[in-house]
Protein backbone atom coordinates (compact mmCIF):
# COMPACT_ATOMS: atom_id res chain seq x y z
CA UNK A 1 0.00 0.00 0.00
CA UNK A 2 1.52 3.37 -0.98
CA UNK A 3 0.85 6.01 1.74
CA UNK A 4 2.75 8.57 0.49
CA UNK A 5 0.37 11.28 -0.37
CA UNK A 6 -2.27 9.87 1.87
CA UNK A 7 -3.87 11.35 4.88
CA UNK A 8 -6.19 9.61 7.14
CA UNK A 9 -8.45 10.91 10.45
CA UNK A 10 -9.39 7.80 12.38
CA UNK A 11 -11.60 8.22 15.63
CA UNK A 12 -12.39 5.20 17.87
CA UNK A 13 -14.37 5.81 21.38
CA UNK A 14 -14.95 2.69 23.94
CA UNK A 15 -16.60 3.04 27.42
CA UNK A 16 -14.43 3.68 30.64
CA UNK A 17 -13.87 0.32 31.88
CA UNK A 18 -10.45 -1.01 31.70
CA UNK A 19 -11.11 -4.16 29.90
CA UNK A 20 -12.33 -2.24 26.51
CA UNK A 21 -8.52 -0.69 26.43
CA UNK A 22 -7.22 -3.91 24.32
CA UNK A 23 -10.46 -3.57 22.24
CA UNK A 24 -8.28 0.33 21.37
CA UNK A 25 -5.47 -1.11 21.18
CA UNK A 26 -5.69 -3.79 18.93
CA UNK A 27 -7.40 -1.05 16.56
CA UNK A 28 -4.23 0.94 16.51
CA UNK A 29 -2.72 -2.17 15.96
CA UNK A 30 -4.29 -2.95 12.47
CA UNK A 31 -4.63 0.84 11.66
CA UNK A 32 -0.83 1.35 12.20
CA UNK A 33 0.02 -2.26 9.81
CA UNK A 34 -2.61 -1.33 6.96
CA UNK A 35 -0.68 2.31 6.93
CA UNK A 36 3.06 0.05 7.11
CA UNK A 37 4.41 1.69 10.11
CA UNK A 38 7.63 -0.04 11.66
CA UNK A 39 7.15 -2.29 14.25
CA UNK A 40 9.26 0.31 16.64
CA UNK A 41 6.95 2.82 15.85
CA UNK A 42 4.02 1.28 16.25
CA UNK A 43 4.76 -0.29 19.30
CA UNK A 44 5.25 3.40 20.69
CA UNK A 45 2.42 4.92 19.75
CA UNK A 46 0.36 1.74 21.00
CA UNK A 47 1.74 2.29 24.64
CA UNK A 48 1.30 5.88 24.40
CA UNK A 49 -1.79 5.46 23.89
CA UNK A 50 -2.78 2.75 26.06
CA UNK A 51 -0.74 4.89 28.89
CA UNK A 52 -2.94 7.77 28.51
CA UNK A 53 -6.22 5.76 28.25
CA UNK A 54 -5.16 3.76 31.30
CA UNK A 55 -4.98 7.29 33.15
CA UNK A 56 -8.26 8.46 31.72
CA UNK A 57 -10.18 6.00 33.13
CA UNK A 58 -8.64 5.48 36.28
CA UNK A 59 -8.14 9.20 36.99
CA UNK A 60 -10.11 11.50 34.88
CA UNK A 61 -13.35 8.98 35.62
CA UNK A 62 -12.34 7.11 38.73
CA UNK A 63 -13.05 3.77 37.50
CA UNK A 64 -16.75 4.88 36.28
CA UNK A 65 -17.80 3.05 33.93
CA UNK A 66 -20.34 4.80 31.28
CA UNK A 67 -18.12 7.83 30.12
CA UNK A 68 -16.50 7.91 26.38
CA UNK A 69 -12.91 8.17 26.19
CA UNK A 70 -12.41 9.31 22.42
CA UNK A 71 -9.10 8.38 20.38
CA UNK A 72 -8.11 9.84 17.09
CA UNK A 73 -5.51 9.10 15.51
CA UNK A 74 -3.93 11.02 12.56
CA UNK A 75 -1.92 9.95 9.87
CA UNK A 76 0.30 11.78 7.43
CA UNK A 77 3.64 10.10 5.84
CA UNK A 78 5.60 12.81 8.40
CA UNK A 79 3.84 11.84 11.59
CA UNK A 80 1.25 10.28 13.44
CA UNK A 81 -1.04 12.04 15.91
CA UNK A 82 -2.86 10.30 18.75
CA UNK A 83 -5.52 12.93 20.57
CA UNK A 84 -6.90 10.72 23.80
CA UNK A 85 -10.26 13.01 24.65
CA UNK A 86 -12.61 12.88 27.58
CA UNK A 87 -15.17 14.61 29.97
CA UNK A 88 -13.22 13.66 33.58
CA UNK A 89 -11.56 15.77 36.15
CA UNK A 90 -8.64 17.88 34.69
CA UNK A 91 -5.59 16.52 34.42
CA UNK A 92 -2.85 17.44 37.37
CA UNK A 93 -0.64 20.21 35.66
CA UNK A 94 2.76 18.33 36.96
CA UNK A 95 1.54 15.59 34.48
CA UNK A 96 1.64 17.50 31.43
CA UNK A 97 4.53 20.29 31.50
CA UNK A 98 7.11 19.86 29.16
CA UNK A 99 9.27 17.91 30.76
CA UNK A 100 11.19 15.09 28.48
CA UNK A 101 12.66 12.57 30.81
CA UNK A 102 11.42 10.54 33.58
CA UNK A 103 10.44 12.62 36.49
CA UNK A 104 11.86 11.67 40.17
CA UNK A 105 8.80 9.05 41.57
CA UNK A 106 9.07 10.68 45.02
CA UNK A 107 7.81 14.02 43.14
CA UNK A 108 5.13 12.41 41.36
CA UNK A 109 1.13 12.06 42.19
CA UNK A 110 -0.09 8.76 42.32
CA UNK A 111 -0.15 7.38 38.15
CA UNK A 112 2.37 9.48 37.04
CA UNK A 113 4.49 7.18 35.97
CA UNK A 114 2.59 6.45 32.63
CA UNK A 115 2.71 10.10 32.00
CA UNK A 116 6.47 10.24 32.21
CA UNK A 117 7.02 7.30 29.86
CA UNK A 118 4.84 9.00 27.14
CA UNK A 119 6.83 12.06 27.56
CA UNK A 120 10.01 9.95 26.83
CA UNK A 121 8.45 8.33 24.01
CA UNK A 122 6.60 11.28 22.18
CA UNK A 123 7.87 13.93 20.29
CA UNK A 124 5.31 16.14 21.20
CA UNK A 125 3.20 16.74 23.88
CA UNK A 126 -0.12 19.20 24.03
CA UNK A 127 -2.89 18.99 26.59
CA UNK A 128 -5.84 21.59 26.31
CA UNK A 129 -8.91 21.65 28.86
CA UNK A 130 -11.73 23.32 27.00
CA UNK A 131 -15.98 23.53 27.19
CA UNK A 132 -15.76 19.92 25.68
CA UNK A 133 -13.30 18.10 28.28
CA UNK A 134 -9.59 17.09 28.09
CA UNK A 135 -7.61 16.42 24.79
CA UNK A 136 -4.05 15.57 25.18
CA UNK A 137 -2.25 15.25 21.70
CA UNK A 138 0.70 13.27 21.40
CA UNK A 139 2.78 13.20 18.67
CA UNK A 140 5.39 10.48 16.73
CA UNK A 141 7.20 11.39 14.25
CA UNK A 142 7.80 8.86 11.25
CA UNK A 143 10.89 10.40 9.97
Amino acid sequence: MDTTYKHYDIRLSIDSRLEQVRVLSGALHGIGKELQLSDDKLGQLELMMVEAVNNVIEHAYELQAGNDVRVRVEYSPQAVHLIISDSGHTMPDELHSEAREMPNPEDLPEGGWGMGLIHLLADSIHYIRDAKGNHLHVSKQLD
